[in-house]
């Protein structure tokens, strides 16, 4: 798994590449913890360039939900714990609906 992270428009925006296992799950972490320290807005998780996940990786994301946290980019990946746990996790389909729901929001 690999990241880049951008601000568009005072939102944080972490996008992840590749495949998010149990073995990345704490860099994973660590790139959250690092995005959100330089962005003083919401943040934007965009999954559109993940090619898979494990269940782990998939629990990461929820704990990096300690704090507002939208995603985006899922496509047709199953996500049972993003979408049943009472978390705080907006699903959006891609990142321009994501950029401009919370833009309408500030």
């Amino acid at each position: 798994m690999h990241w880049d992270s951008t601000e568009r428009d005072g939102v944080g925006v972490l996008q992840l590449f590749g495949y998010l296992g149990r073995q990345d799950a704490h860099r994973f972490e660590g790139a959250v913890g690092w995005v959100r320290s330089r962005s003083t807005g919401p943040l934007v998780l965009d999954l559109s360039g993940l090619l898979g996940w494990s269940e782990e990786g998939e629990a990461a994301v929820v704990r990096a939900a300690g704090s507002p946290l939208a995603v985006c980019g899922l496509r047709d990946r199953p996500a049972p714990l993003l979408t049943t746990e009472d978390t705080l996790i907006r699903i959006y389909p891609d990142l321009r609906s994501a950029l401009a729901d919370l833009a309408s929001m500030r």
